[in-house]
């Protein structure tokens, strides 16, 4: 029979150390992910993890700290310089994220996991569950077993901008949106780990936690298959299975804090009470007791204990989650047209306290956001991309003069180069092998260009009739260029307004689908200011491959050209406004259709409903029916 658990309830700080203590206990616990963590609280937390860890591992810790700049060359080799009797010479040591050192333990911090940068999502990824690692680089060779421990804090309305393949690697989730920084500093968390006077409601860790953090050997303890087959049933809906062998493993680590040897359904139930997981309700079965395990008659456990009290727990997990976000992390599109456009704005999921917000998010990242975009040419026509790293150079084009340096230093003690620096007064010897050049993320290569006439949109959701549109920018992580006319939030009502977003998760693509309309329409002014944008677009971004225009217009403006150019209107309109709209159509059409598709979206309003066809023919383009939503679907060609 099992200890009794400690079922006294537990404030944010306590289950904080209790967690961080679980992660330096358990086995397979070395991620934790802190939802709604304040910025400032981030380096105590960091140093009660710390503290917890350096008690369990009897060694000093060094931390590491991982951003949005942080790049492939910096995590796993760092150049090193050594005076010696012949001078100073270059190495290469192991990056921060290899840990293949005995004397000591490390932890890696990520402030902000939504930010963090690409090659460090893929090292999380790598490194976090994995029984074993290695790298190769630069005639660098090391391999070793990852033990560190991974601190990671994000927001939870943005967690739908994370991959589900990143946060499945985080078997530890709590919500530390109520921990605050107490009056008396940072330092009163370690001194409530080890064994001080605490700050009066700050509390600590209870002695069995401090007893087995210090224990030297690990005591056996059995996972019963009542309590693998409780925690699976917890997690019907997960696909992965990740989730339900973190809890079992937590649960595990709560039965050995308590001086148990077996660990069962209560202590499965014990865990994800910590978590803030909500247990599925009890369903009674022919012999009167739960599914659980748990006596329906006397209100008993299964080892005759009376239940622990009633702790408050967050909306069960769903078992379907629907085209918003699987179960098991795996993203996929929405499954309608009308979905894909409510992906704008977050949606924090179960609510505070859930430790899987992301099943019910409506995901908010990029089409897969671990993989570089995918391109057309061999090589980039251009190199206006971020630099992400370094690399071997071809090319005399775009040269990294440090890394070059750093690569040729690395040799110069060779006996050939050597010779070559006796002969050149000792100058820095550079082959053709030591060139590097930078590598650079690709810039979009396809772009959406959507002109909104809002004044059309009386009565009528267009939001299923630009879905594919919309979808196919979002796989194809295209640039998107927005044209509004007639909204009544324009800065000038005689003109048309523009900006230019990175991807379509931009959310001010979102807001610009949901603008009220105005009283003016200049039609004219806004397919000037789209042709002006394409010429653009065509003539600097030589990786641009393809583009869609997508206009959504009654073909009614009533604002000529002219109008909008001076910012007054001079006298009667009559048909000016759409005579200037399709000189201005016919000027965009002349472009050709090689790499530019255009749609015009047909609103089907009265009168005058042959204006969109004759828009579509100056545009060189086809009218698809707006409000049935049957038109073209693009394609990548």
């Amino acid at each position: 029979m099992s200890a009794p658990a400690d079922v006294r309830p537990v404030g944010p700080r306590q289950r904080l150390l209790q967690v961080l203590a679980c992660s330096a206990l358990g086995p397979g616990l070395d991620g934790v992910l802190l939802f709604d963590l304040e910025p400032e609280m981030v380096a105590p937390v960091t140093d009660a993890f710390a503290g917890l860890l350096q008690l369990r591992e009897q060694r000093p810790v060094r931390r590491t700290t991982l951003g949005s700049v942080t790049g492939d060359d910096e995590l796993w080799l760092r150049p090193t310089l050594r005076h010696d009797g012949n001078g100073i010479n270059f190495s290469l040591a192991p990056g921060p994220l290899v840990d293949n050192t005995p004397d000591s333990a490390m932890i890696v911090v990520v402030p902000d996991l939504v930010r963090l940068s690409l090659p460090g999502m893929r090292a999380a990824v790598q490194l976090l569950g994995a029984d074993v690692a290695a790298v190769e680089r630069s005639g660098f060779r090391a391999r070793w077993r990852p033990r560190a421990r991974w601190l990671a804090a994000c927001q939870e309305a943005e967690i739908g901008r994370l991959s589900p393949h990143l946060l499945d690697r985080f078997p530890i989730r709590l919500n530390a949106a109520g921990l605050r920084r107490t009056s008396s500093g940072p330092d009163r968390l370690l001194d409530a780990l080890d064994g001080r006077e605490p700050e009066p409601g700050l509390g600590e860790l209870p002695p069995s936690w401090r007893s087995a953090l210090t224990a030297r050997t690990r005591p056996a303890c059995t996972l019963t298959e009542e309590a693998a087959a409780h925690a699976v049933g917890l997690f019907r809906g997960d696909t992965s299975g990740r989730r339900a062998i973190g809890l079992a493993r937590l649960a595990r680590v709560l039965a050995v804090v308590n001086g148990a040897d077996t660990c069962g359904p209560d202590r499965v139930d014990e865990a994800a009470r910590l978590l803030g997981v909500a247990a599925p309700p009890a369903t009674p079965a022919a012999n009167g007791r739960s599914a659980n395990g748990t006596s329906l008659a006397t209100g008993n456990g299964i080892d005759g204990r009376p239940p622990p009290p009633e702790q408050p727990k967050a909306d069960p997990v769903p078992e379907d989650t629907g085209t918003a976000g699987q179960a098991g992390g795996a993203m996929a599109l929405p499954a309608g047209p009308a979905e894909a456009l409510d992906t704008f704005t977050a949606d924090t999921g179960e609510g505070p306290g859930s430790p899987f917000p992301e099943d019910d998010a409506r995901f908010l990242r990029e089409f897969a956001p671990l993989r570089i975009p995918w391109q057309r040419r061999p090589e980039p026509s251009s190199a206006r991309g971020p630099v992400i790293g370094v690399r071997s150079a071809t090319t005399l084009r775009d040269l990294a003069v440090v890394a070059t340096v750093v690569e040729a230093a690395k040799h110069q003690n060779l006996p050939g180069r050597r010779a070559l620096r006796a002969g050149g007064d000792g100058q820095l010897v550079v082959l053709p092998g030591d060139f590097r050049s930078y590598a650079r993320l690709p810039v979009a290569e396809r772009m959406l260009v959507l002109l909104l006439d809002h004044t059309c949109r009386r009565g009528w959701d267009w939001q299923p009739a630009l879905a594919p549109y919309l979808q196919w920018a979002y796989t194809g992580r295209a640039s998107v260029c927005l044209v509004e006319v007639g909204s009544k939030d324009a800065a000038h009502e005689l003109r048309a307004d523009h900006f230019i977003a990175r991807s379509v998760l931009d959310p001010r693509v979102g807001g610009a689908l949901h603008r009220h309309p105005g009283r003016s329409s200049p039609l004219a002014h806004g397919l000037t200011l789209t042709d002006q944008l394409l010429r653009r677009a065509f003539q600097q971004r030589s990786n641009l491959v393809e583009a869609w225009l997508v206009v959504v217009s009654d073909g009614r403006g009533n604002v000529p050209l002219d109008a909008s150019a001076g910012g007054r209107l001079l006298g009667p309109v009559r048909r000016t406004g759409i005579d200037d709209a399709i000189t201005a159509a016919g000027r965009i059409g002349a472009m050709g259709r090689m790499r530019l598709h255009s749609v015009v979206v047909d609103a089907a309003r009265q009168p005058h409903p042959d204006l969109p066809f004759l828009l579509a023919d100056a545009l060189g383009g086809v009218t698809v029916a707006g409000r049935t939503t049957r038109g073209v679907v693009p394609h990548a060609h």
